[in-house]
């Protein structure tokens, strides 16, 4: 039976978008492409993750995207050699919008595992301090108990944070409790750990600039949920969503380049 970790099949389909780039750019020469059915990823979505999980629709939404993107990569790669630099930039465009919904729904799939297998079931993990705080941590816990978050713990409660901020716009915002964008835990990993390391201040900077543009859109939407205002509410939304993936696809990024320099903890193994 095949196994596969999603931290590693996660971040190493950023680092394969990172070398669509370079060919589009001409930075590399053009590589074969494995179809969405023949490459690791793919294997595992159609073999043993359609059939033990498809009961999950951010399982079956990952296959989707998935499948999308090879699509769109095959295109961008055609038109490297046939096409107009617009082509080539519009196919590039699209595999960096497919990349961060391929980010987002394996981000979805950990979350649902996490949450639906037994606690107890972890006893034996090598991350079990991460499982234990993902589901027992308050959020008033005390700054200097935050120092020894990892990024991928802040990466799953951002998606943990952001279902649960959904709940509440569905009640109009009455029971959205927003907090700051310096007390959650990304918030928290950005303040207390990312920018004290010294290391890739320019992405930490980026991370933290789109994660309070996406605290300040939810706030807005709060505001107009709870005035009746339906359209502007849906609106400010829609940009909710696209700053929360792109809080998640930063991070992912960051913690490809932590892990290449070995100054952060490996990425949680959802199968021992």
């Amino acid at each position: 039976m095949q196994r596969i970790d999603l931290g590693i099949a996660r971040m190493a389909h950023l680092v394969w978008e990172t070398e669509l780039e370079e060919m589009a750019l001409k930075k590399r020469p053009a590589v074969h492409l494995q179809t969405h059915e023949e490459c690791e990823l793919g294997l595992w979505l159609n073999g043993e993750a359609f059939q033990s999980m498809q009961h999950y629709g951010s399982v079956r939404q990952l296959i989707a995207a998935h499948q999308q993107f090879h699509q769109t990569a095959f295109q961008l790669l055609f038109q490297l050699d046939h096409g107009s630099p617009e082509l080539v930039s519009r196919e590039l465009q699209r595999v960096q919008t497919l990349s961060r919904d391929i980010v987002f729904h394996i981000t979805e799939v950990e979350l649902d595992y996490l949450e639906h297998k037994p606690l107890s079931q972890f006893a034996s993990h090598p991350f079990k301090s991460l499982i234990y705080r993902l589901f027992h941590v308050a959020e008033e816990t005390a700054p200097e108990n935050h120092g020894i978050l990892e990024v991928s713990h802040a990466r799953l409660m951002h998606l943990r944070w952001s279902r649960e901020l959904l709940r509440a716009f569905h009640h109009w915002g009455r029971e959205a409790d927003l907090g700051s964008d310096r007390t959650c835990a990304v918030g928290i990993w950005i303040h207390g750990v990312g920018l004290a390391t010294g290391q890739y201040p320019e992405m930490i900077q980026e991370l933290d600039r789109i994660h309070q543009q996406f605290h300040a859109k939810a706030e807005e939407t709060v505001r107009l949920l709870r005035r009746k205002n339906i359209p502007g509410s849906e609106n400010a939304y829609k940009e909710v969503v696209s700053l929360g993936r792109e809080v998640l696809y930063l991070l992912t990024k960051i913690e490809v380049a932590f892990l290449k320099s070995e100054n952060v903890t490996s990425p949680i193994n959802l199968w021992n």
